[in-house]
């Protein structure tokens, strides 16, 4: 035990608790397929966006992966806490220079994100934010829309939007839809580009 974390689980119960839907072997092959496949950058040098990050592992498992350009955020400072927690994990001497942890709302997100990210990968965050209330998932998805590079990549791991808000919201104007996750059966994994 590490500051009170179970080490396999990184906390106090089974890794699987911390995981929204599902951990990085779900992300991993998407990642491949959708964005390091069709690009020229070293996945060392895509800048990440990882919105709603709640306590999920996900920011260990990009970085021991080989990305190292992460960006993760919550509306909750716990759950800012809980991620420098988690860097602690990493072994002595990671370059955790580029890693930023903010609390941010995400319909409103910094200014001077806009067009700076490669990809977005959201698990639950656009579930939770719907949950929260009318018109909150359309202002993240524009949010989203906004802090992307035009061409890049939006992967979202969802169960709870119903599927019309979320073509309303990811319209075939904005977004090419690359992979559609709503027959998927635990939750969707949806892939877009940015058009």
């Amino acid at each position: 035990m590490v500051l009170g974390f179970n080490v396999d689980g990184m906390g106090d119960f089974d890794a699987s608790e911390y995981s929204w839907y599902y951990g990085y072997e779900v992300i991993k092959p998407l990642l491949e397929q959708f964005v390091l496949d069709e690009t020229s950058l070293d996945k060392s040098q895509l800048s990440i966006l990882i919105p709603g990050c709640g306590n999920d592992p996900l920011l260990l498992d990009l970085y021991n992966a080989g990305f190292k350009y992460l960006t993760v955020f919550d509306y909750s400072q716990g759950a800012i806490d809980r991620q420098h927690d988690l860097l602690e994990y990493l072994p002595m001497g990671s370059d955790i220079d580029n890693i930023h942890l903010s609390v941010q709302d995400a319909r409103s997100l910094p200014e001077e994100w806009s067009q700076l990210f490669d990809v977005i990968i959201e698990k639950g965050a656009l579930d939770a934010i719907y949950l929260s209330g009318d018109g909150n998932f359309e202002q993240s998805v524009k949010e989203f829309e906004r802090v992307l590079k035009k061409n890049s990549i939006c992967i979202s791991c969802s169960g709870v939007v119903p599927e019309d808000l979320r073509r309303e919201g990811f319209s075939k104007e904005e977004w090419e839809w690359l992979r559609d996750g709503s027959d998927d059966l635990k939750a969707g994994s949806f892939v877009f580009r940015r058009r």
